[in-house]
């Protein structure tokens, strides 16, 4: 299995696919920068900056699961995992590296981005089991119609709804907890469940558009390679 697993993950990549791994890890790295800044919502509702963001990554992964399958979207989660480490490698050597006298910023600079390795160790936590979550759910739901599209919304929203319940429990409490009072920890919990598996089910139209023109691309690519 590990052997099989190494083999997909050094598999050349078509452009597309590379380009959409890009926008993956890029979303991912962005949102864990800037989930620290907390916004205030009407009814007392606190919610983090990440969630404009971040539901750009379970959408993709939705995409990879159904057009590249279940190993090829696993790749890319290691992937996503490793550049979120090297940044934080990074930050944290930046800060500890002495600035000269006349940069005044230096400790509002360490203030922001000390905090990412708390949202690091949380992130990483739970972005290795929700995506696991996410890739299971749908595979098995895949199953059912291996060949063709048929049922991927409902793919897609159930999975995106088990995994957000995983990650928001994991996530939330490990890089929040202390900063906040419990009960707003807790709204934040299930409001970030409910607005997030909203946000998915608005783009799901552009999710279906996306994975249908990737699906078509890939299948014409890999045509016109047999035919060569």
């Amino acid at each position: 299995m590990g052997h099989k697993l190494k083999e997909e993950l050094w598999k050349p990549h078509s452009s597309l696919k590379l380009i959409l791994t890009v926008i993956f890890i890029a979303a991912l790295l962005v949102s864990n920068v800037i989930t620290w800044r907390q916004i205030a919502l009407p009814f007392w509702i606190t919610m983090t900056w990440a969630i404009i963001i971040f539901p750009i990554t379970y959408i993709l992964s939705d995409v990879f699961s159904e057009v590249y399958g279940y190993r090829r979207s696993r790749s890319t989660c290691y992937m996503g995992f490793a550049c979120n480490l090297i940044m934080s490698l990074t930050f944290m050597a930046v800060i500890n590296m002495k600035a000269p006298e006349y940069f005044t910023n230096a400790e509002a600079y360490s203030t922001v981005l000390w905090n990412t390795w708390r949202i690091l160790f949380a992130s990483l936590l739970a972005y290795v089991i929700w995506d696991f979550v996410n890739d299971k759910v749908f595979q098995k739901m895949k199953a059912k119609h291996p060949h063709d599209n048929k049922w991927f919304g409902w793919r897609a929203i159930i999975s995106s709804l088990a995994w957000e319940t995983v990650d928001s429990w994991i996530f939330i409490p490990l890089a929040f907890i202390g900063t906040m009072p419990t009960n707003t920890l807790f709204i934040m919990i299930l409001t970030q469940i409910v607005l997030k598996v909203i946000y998915e089910m608005i783009v799901l139209p552009i999710t279906i558009i996306v994975t249908e023109k990737t699906q078509k691309y890939e299948n014409k690519l890999a045509i016109n390679k047999s035919e060569n």
